[in-house]
């Protein structure tokens, strides 16, 4: 059990539980269940869930006892700029998935990993929508490197030290409930780019082409194209993302990267509009 983690990080570790699509299908889990999927002290989890109910971070069903979510996180994630973003990007997602025939997915770049913030989702997909919420390693995605190439050597040497390698997380760091054995796996292997010299390869290929692919670096059937949503000071704040099956598109990365260009530029535009207003 955790003996030394701190109020705040004891907080977030049950909203992140609460957060998973399997707990909401649930409608939610009692003081109990939560306790034992964070691995700490019911009575420990009995406060805190109590002062995030009270401050309305939380909701608690009057029969079942069971705390779900509250209203108070809603109204805040709809100020973030990635709820923002979102919804700029829903119109041109839904363009790329009629023109790609593929589904589309707008991400954003956090600290070691690729976030899926929104996908649209293609009639033929392999996919579904439950990566959406959940972190990727960037240096396997084609977004994490779109985003990626748009830094200066300098900030690109600063990511890489901080986090270009895998490095274990302490023992008793909570598990994030939708950690699955095969995103654990992915973290712990480099993938294609194992050196802070191969990353700038690819950040230079990428920046002379406008776009990154990522070949069969999460799935090896599926080729993934995009390309970075830069604001009005030239900062990546996303990317613009399609995936395909391989034996569906060939060699021809070019024309997914060309889609995904096309789009992303008109995003990062749509912000310039907005910030000339």
């Amino acid at each position: 059990m955790a003996t030394h983690t701190s109020g705040l990080v004891r907080d977030l570790d049950v909203l992140e539980l609460l957060g998973s699509e399997e707990v909401f299908e649930q409608g939610g889990l009692g003081v109990g269940d939560i306790a034992v999927e964070t691995g700490r002290d019911k009575a420990q989890i009995s406060r805190v869930c109590r002062t995030l109910f009270e401050v309305g971070l939380l909701v608690r069903h009057p029969v079942t006892k069971k705390y779900a979510l509250g209203h108070r996180l809603y109204a805040m994630a709809l100020r973030t700029r990635e709820a923002h973003l979102a919804g700029l990007a829903q119109r041109t997602l839904l363009e790329l998935v009629v023109q790609a025939e593929e589904s589309a997915h707008l991400t954003v770049l956090r600290g070691g990993g690729v976030l899926t913030v929104r996908t649209e989702l293609s009639q033929h997909t392999l996919r579904d929508g439950s990566m959406s919420g959940v972190t990727l390693p960037a240096l396997r995605t084609a977004s994490g490197r779109a985003i990626l190439a748009t830094y200066s050597d300098s900030e690109l040497s600063a990511w890489w030290e901080e986090h270009g390698v895998w490095r274990p997380p302490p023992e008793d760091t909570p598990r994030l409930p939708r950690d699955t054995p095969q995103l654990r796996k992915l973290r712990r292997q480099p993938g294609s780019i194992k050196s802070f010299s191969g990353l700038k390869r690819v950040a230079r290929r990428v920046q002379k082409v406008g776009y990154a692919v990522s070949v069969g670096e999460l799935n090896p059937n599926i080729v993934d194209a995009a390309a970075a949503i830069v604001d009005p000071t030239g900062t990546a704040v996303g990317a613009i993302a399609v995936g395909a099956v391989r034996e569906r598109i060939g060699g021809h990365y070019e024309l997914m990267g060309e889609a995904v260009t096309s789009h992303a530029r008109r995003i990062s535009d749509i912000l310039a509009s907005a910030a000339s207003d």
